[in-house]
């Protein structure tokens, strides 16, 4: 293994993302390197697209009392993932390998997924990592620390990062806010509209999706689609509804912190959807607020949040 050479590894809930980098010795920040490459788990021969997660309530009191049951069909695809991250590695065999997943983790693995497999032997099973960060961590490092985030030398900012779930971020006097210590401020998924529904199922793209196509007979699979649907409307609605409170929830923490929002940045897939501003929903968002909105487009960020992990905490 070359020690200067580093190598991000973003796992989301269908795909991974490969993505090399250097880090800068003046600024600490991470510049993007050659390698690229994306891989699909729907690829692997094994691959349930249909898979069914255990009930959170399930696994949070399994996680609790340290008795994880895992379902043969979670098993399969675990395989599935954990083998597809390892073809991931071909090209980066000689890299420092920073990995982020999504879910709860301990020492060993994933202990609680809403969107897939747990995968508590996942360190065991994976001995080029040593740490698995957080995603949603990764999204905002990446942003940050990165020279192709729009959170570079932010100072008070907020981050919302849009896929399968919602990727939550804060920085506040220049650091980063970490949502496992912080207890007066609460994740996307803990935020509940009127309606009792949360933020996250109202205002990712996954969320939305399902949303259409529970009340449709169209079946669409990608944001771009929805957009393009006649009756999109109730969608949005939700999808406004949602980022108020989100927005709201976190002006309130800001002003308990004295301080003031320099911008709202909005990223992964429903960052790079928004970045045309003719979109519906990106004028709908702007609509909502009057602090500023940026968009951020540039997939590469969160495994780059895992590479500058890797080499600097």
């Amino acid at each position: 293994m070359n020690t200067n050479l580093i190598a991000g590894v973003d796992c989301g809930a269908t795909k991974i993302m490969v993505q090399s980098g250097i880090l800068c010795s003046i600024s600490k920040k991470m510049i993007p390197g050659p390698i690229n490459h994306e891989y699909n788990f729907s690829n692997h021969q094994d691959w349930d697209n249909n898979f069914l997660p255990v009930p959170i309530s399930t696994q949070l009191s399994e996680n609790l009392s340290n008795n994880i049951n895992l379902t043969p069909q979670e098993i399969k695809q675990g395989n599935s993932i954990v083998e597809t991250i390892r073809k991931s590695f071909q090209f980066i065999n000689n890299h420092k390998i920073g990995l982020c997943f999504p879910g709860l983790k301990d020492d060993n693995g994933v202990t609680v997924m809403a969107n897939g497999p747990r995968i508590p032997d996942f360190k065991k099973r994976i001995k080029e990592i040593d740490a698995i960060y957080n995603d949603s961590d990764c999204c905002v490092i990446g942003e940050c620390h990165s020279t192709i985030g729009k959170l570079q030398d932010a100072k008070n900012c907020i981050y919302i990062g849009g896929g399968t779930g919602i990727a939550d971020g804060i920085v506040i006097n220049g650091e980063i806010i970490d949502f496992n210590i912080v207890n007066d401020v609460k994740r996307s998924w803990e935020l509940l509209i009127q309606t009792g529904e949360t933020v996250e199922s109202c205002l990712s793209p996954a969320g939305m999706i399902e949303r259409y196509n529970r009340s449709s007979h169209n079946e669409i699979s990608t944001i771009l689609e929805l957009s393009q649907q006649k009756d999109f409307i109730h969608v949005i609605k939700k999808a406004k509804e949602a980022f108020s409170v989100l927005i709201n929830d976190r002006v309130q923490f800001f002003e308990q912190n004295n301080t003031g929002i320099q911008k709202i940045v909005i990223g992964q897939r429903l960052g790079s959807y928004l970045k045309n501003d003719d979109h519906k929903l990106g004028k709908t968002f702007k609509s909502c607020t009057t602090i500023p909105i940026e968009f951020s487009e540039d997939r590469r960020t969160t495994a780059l949040g895992a590479a500058w992990s890797k080499a600097c905490l």
